[in-house]
């Protein structure tokens, strides 16, 4: 599957939101993640779990405050590896 940054977008936030953050209704993309709850432990889930949903390792030494700090600037940096970009 070919993953948009709308899409991955969706699927990041889908992931924090159900499975990772104990967070409500009001917890958008543009979220502020450590605000939300996200610790080491959570990274380290998120990224395991990014991988099994599209196929894509994601660098830890990519991973700063600016590309954590929502799920909409993580899933820009997930887009920018993508193959062939």
């Amino acid at each position: 599957m070919s993953w948009s940054r709308e899409a991955l977008t969706t699927r990041i936030h889908q992931i924090l939101r159900d499975e990772l953050l104990s967070v409500g209704d009001e917890f958008t993309p543009q979220s502020d993640l450590v605000a939300a709850g996200l610790d080491s432990l959570a990274v380290t889930q998120l990224l395991l779990a990014i991988e099994e949903s599209t196929g894509v390792w994601v660098d830890e030494s990519l991973l700063t405050e600016k590309t954590l700090a929502s799920a909409e600037t993580l899933a820009a940096c997930v887009h920018d590896q993508l193959p062939g970009r």
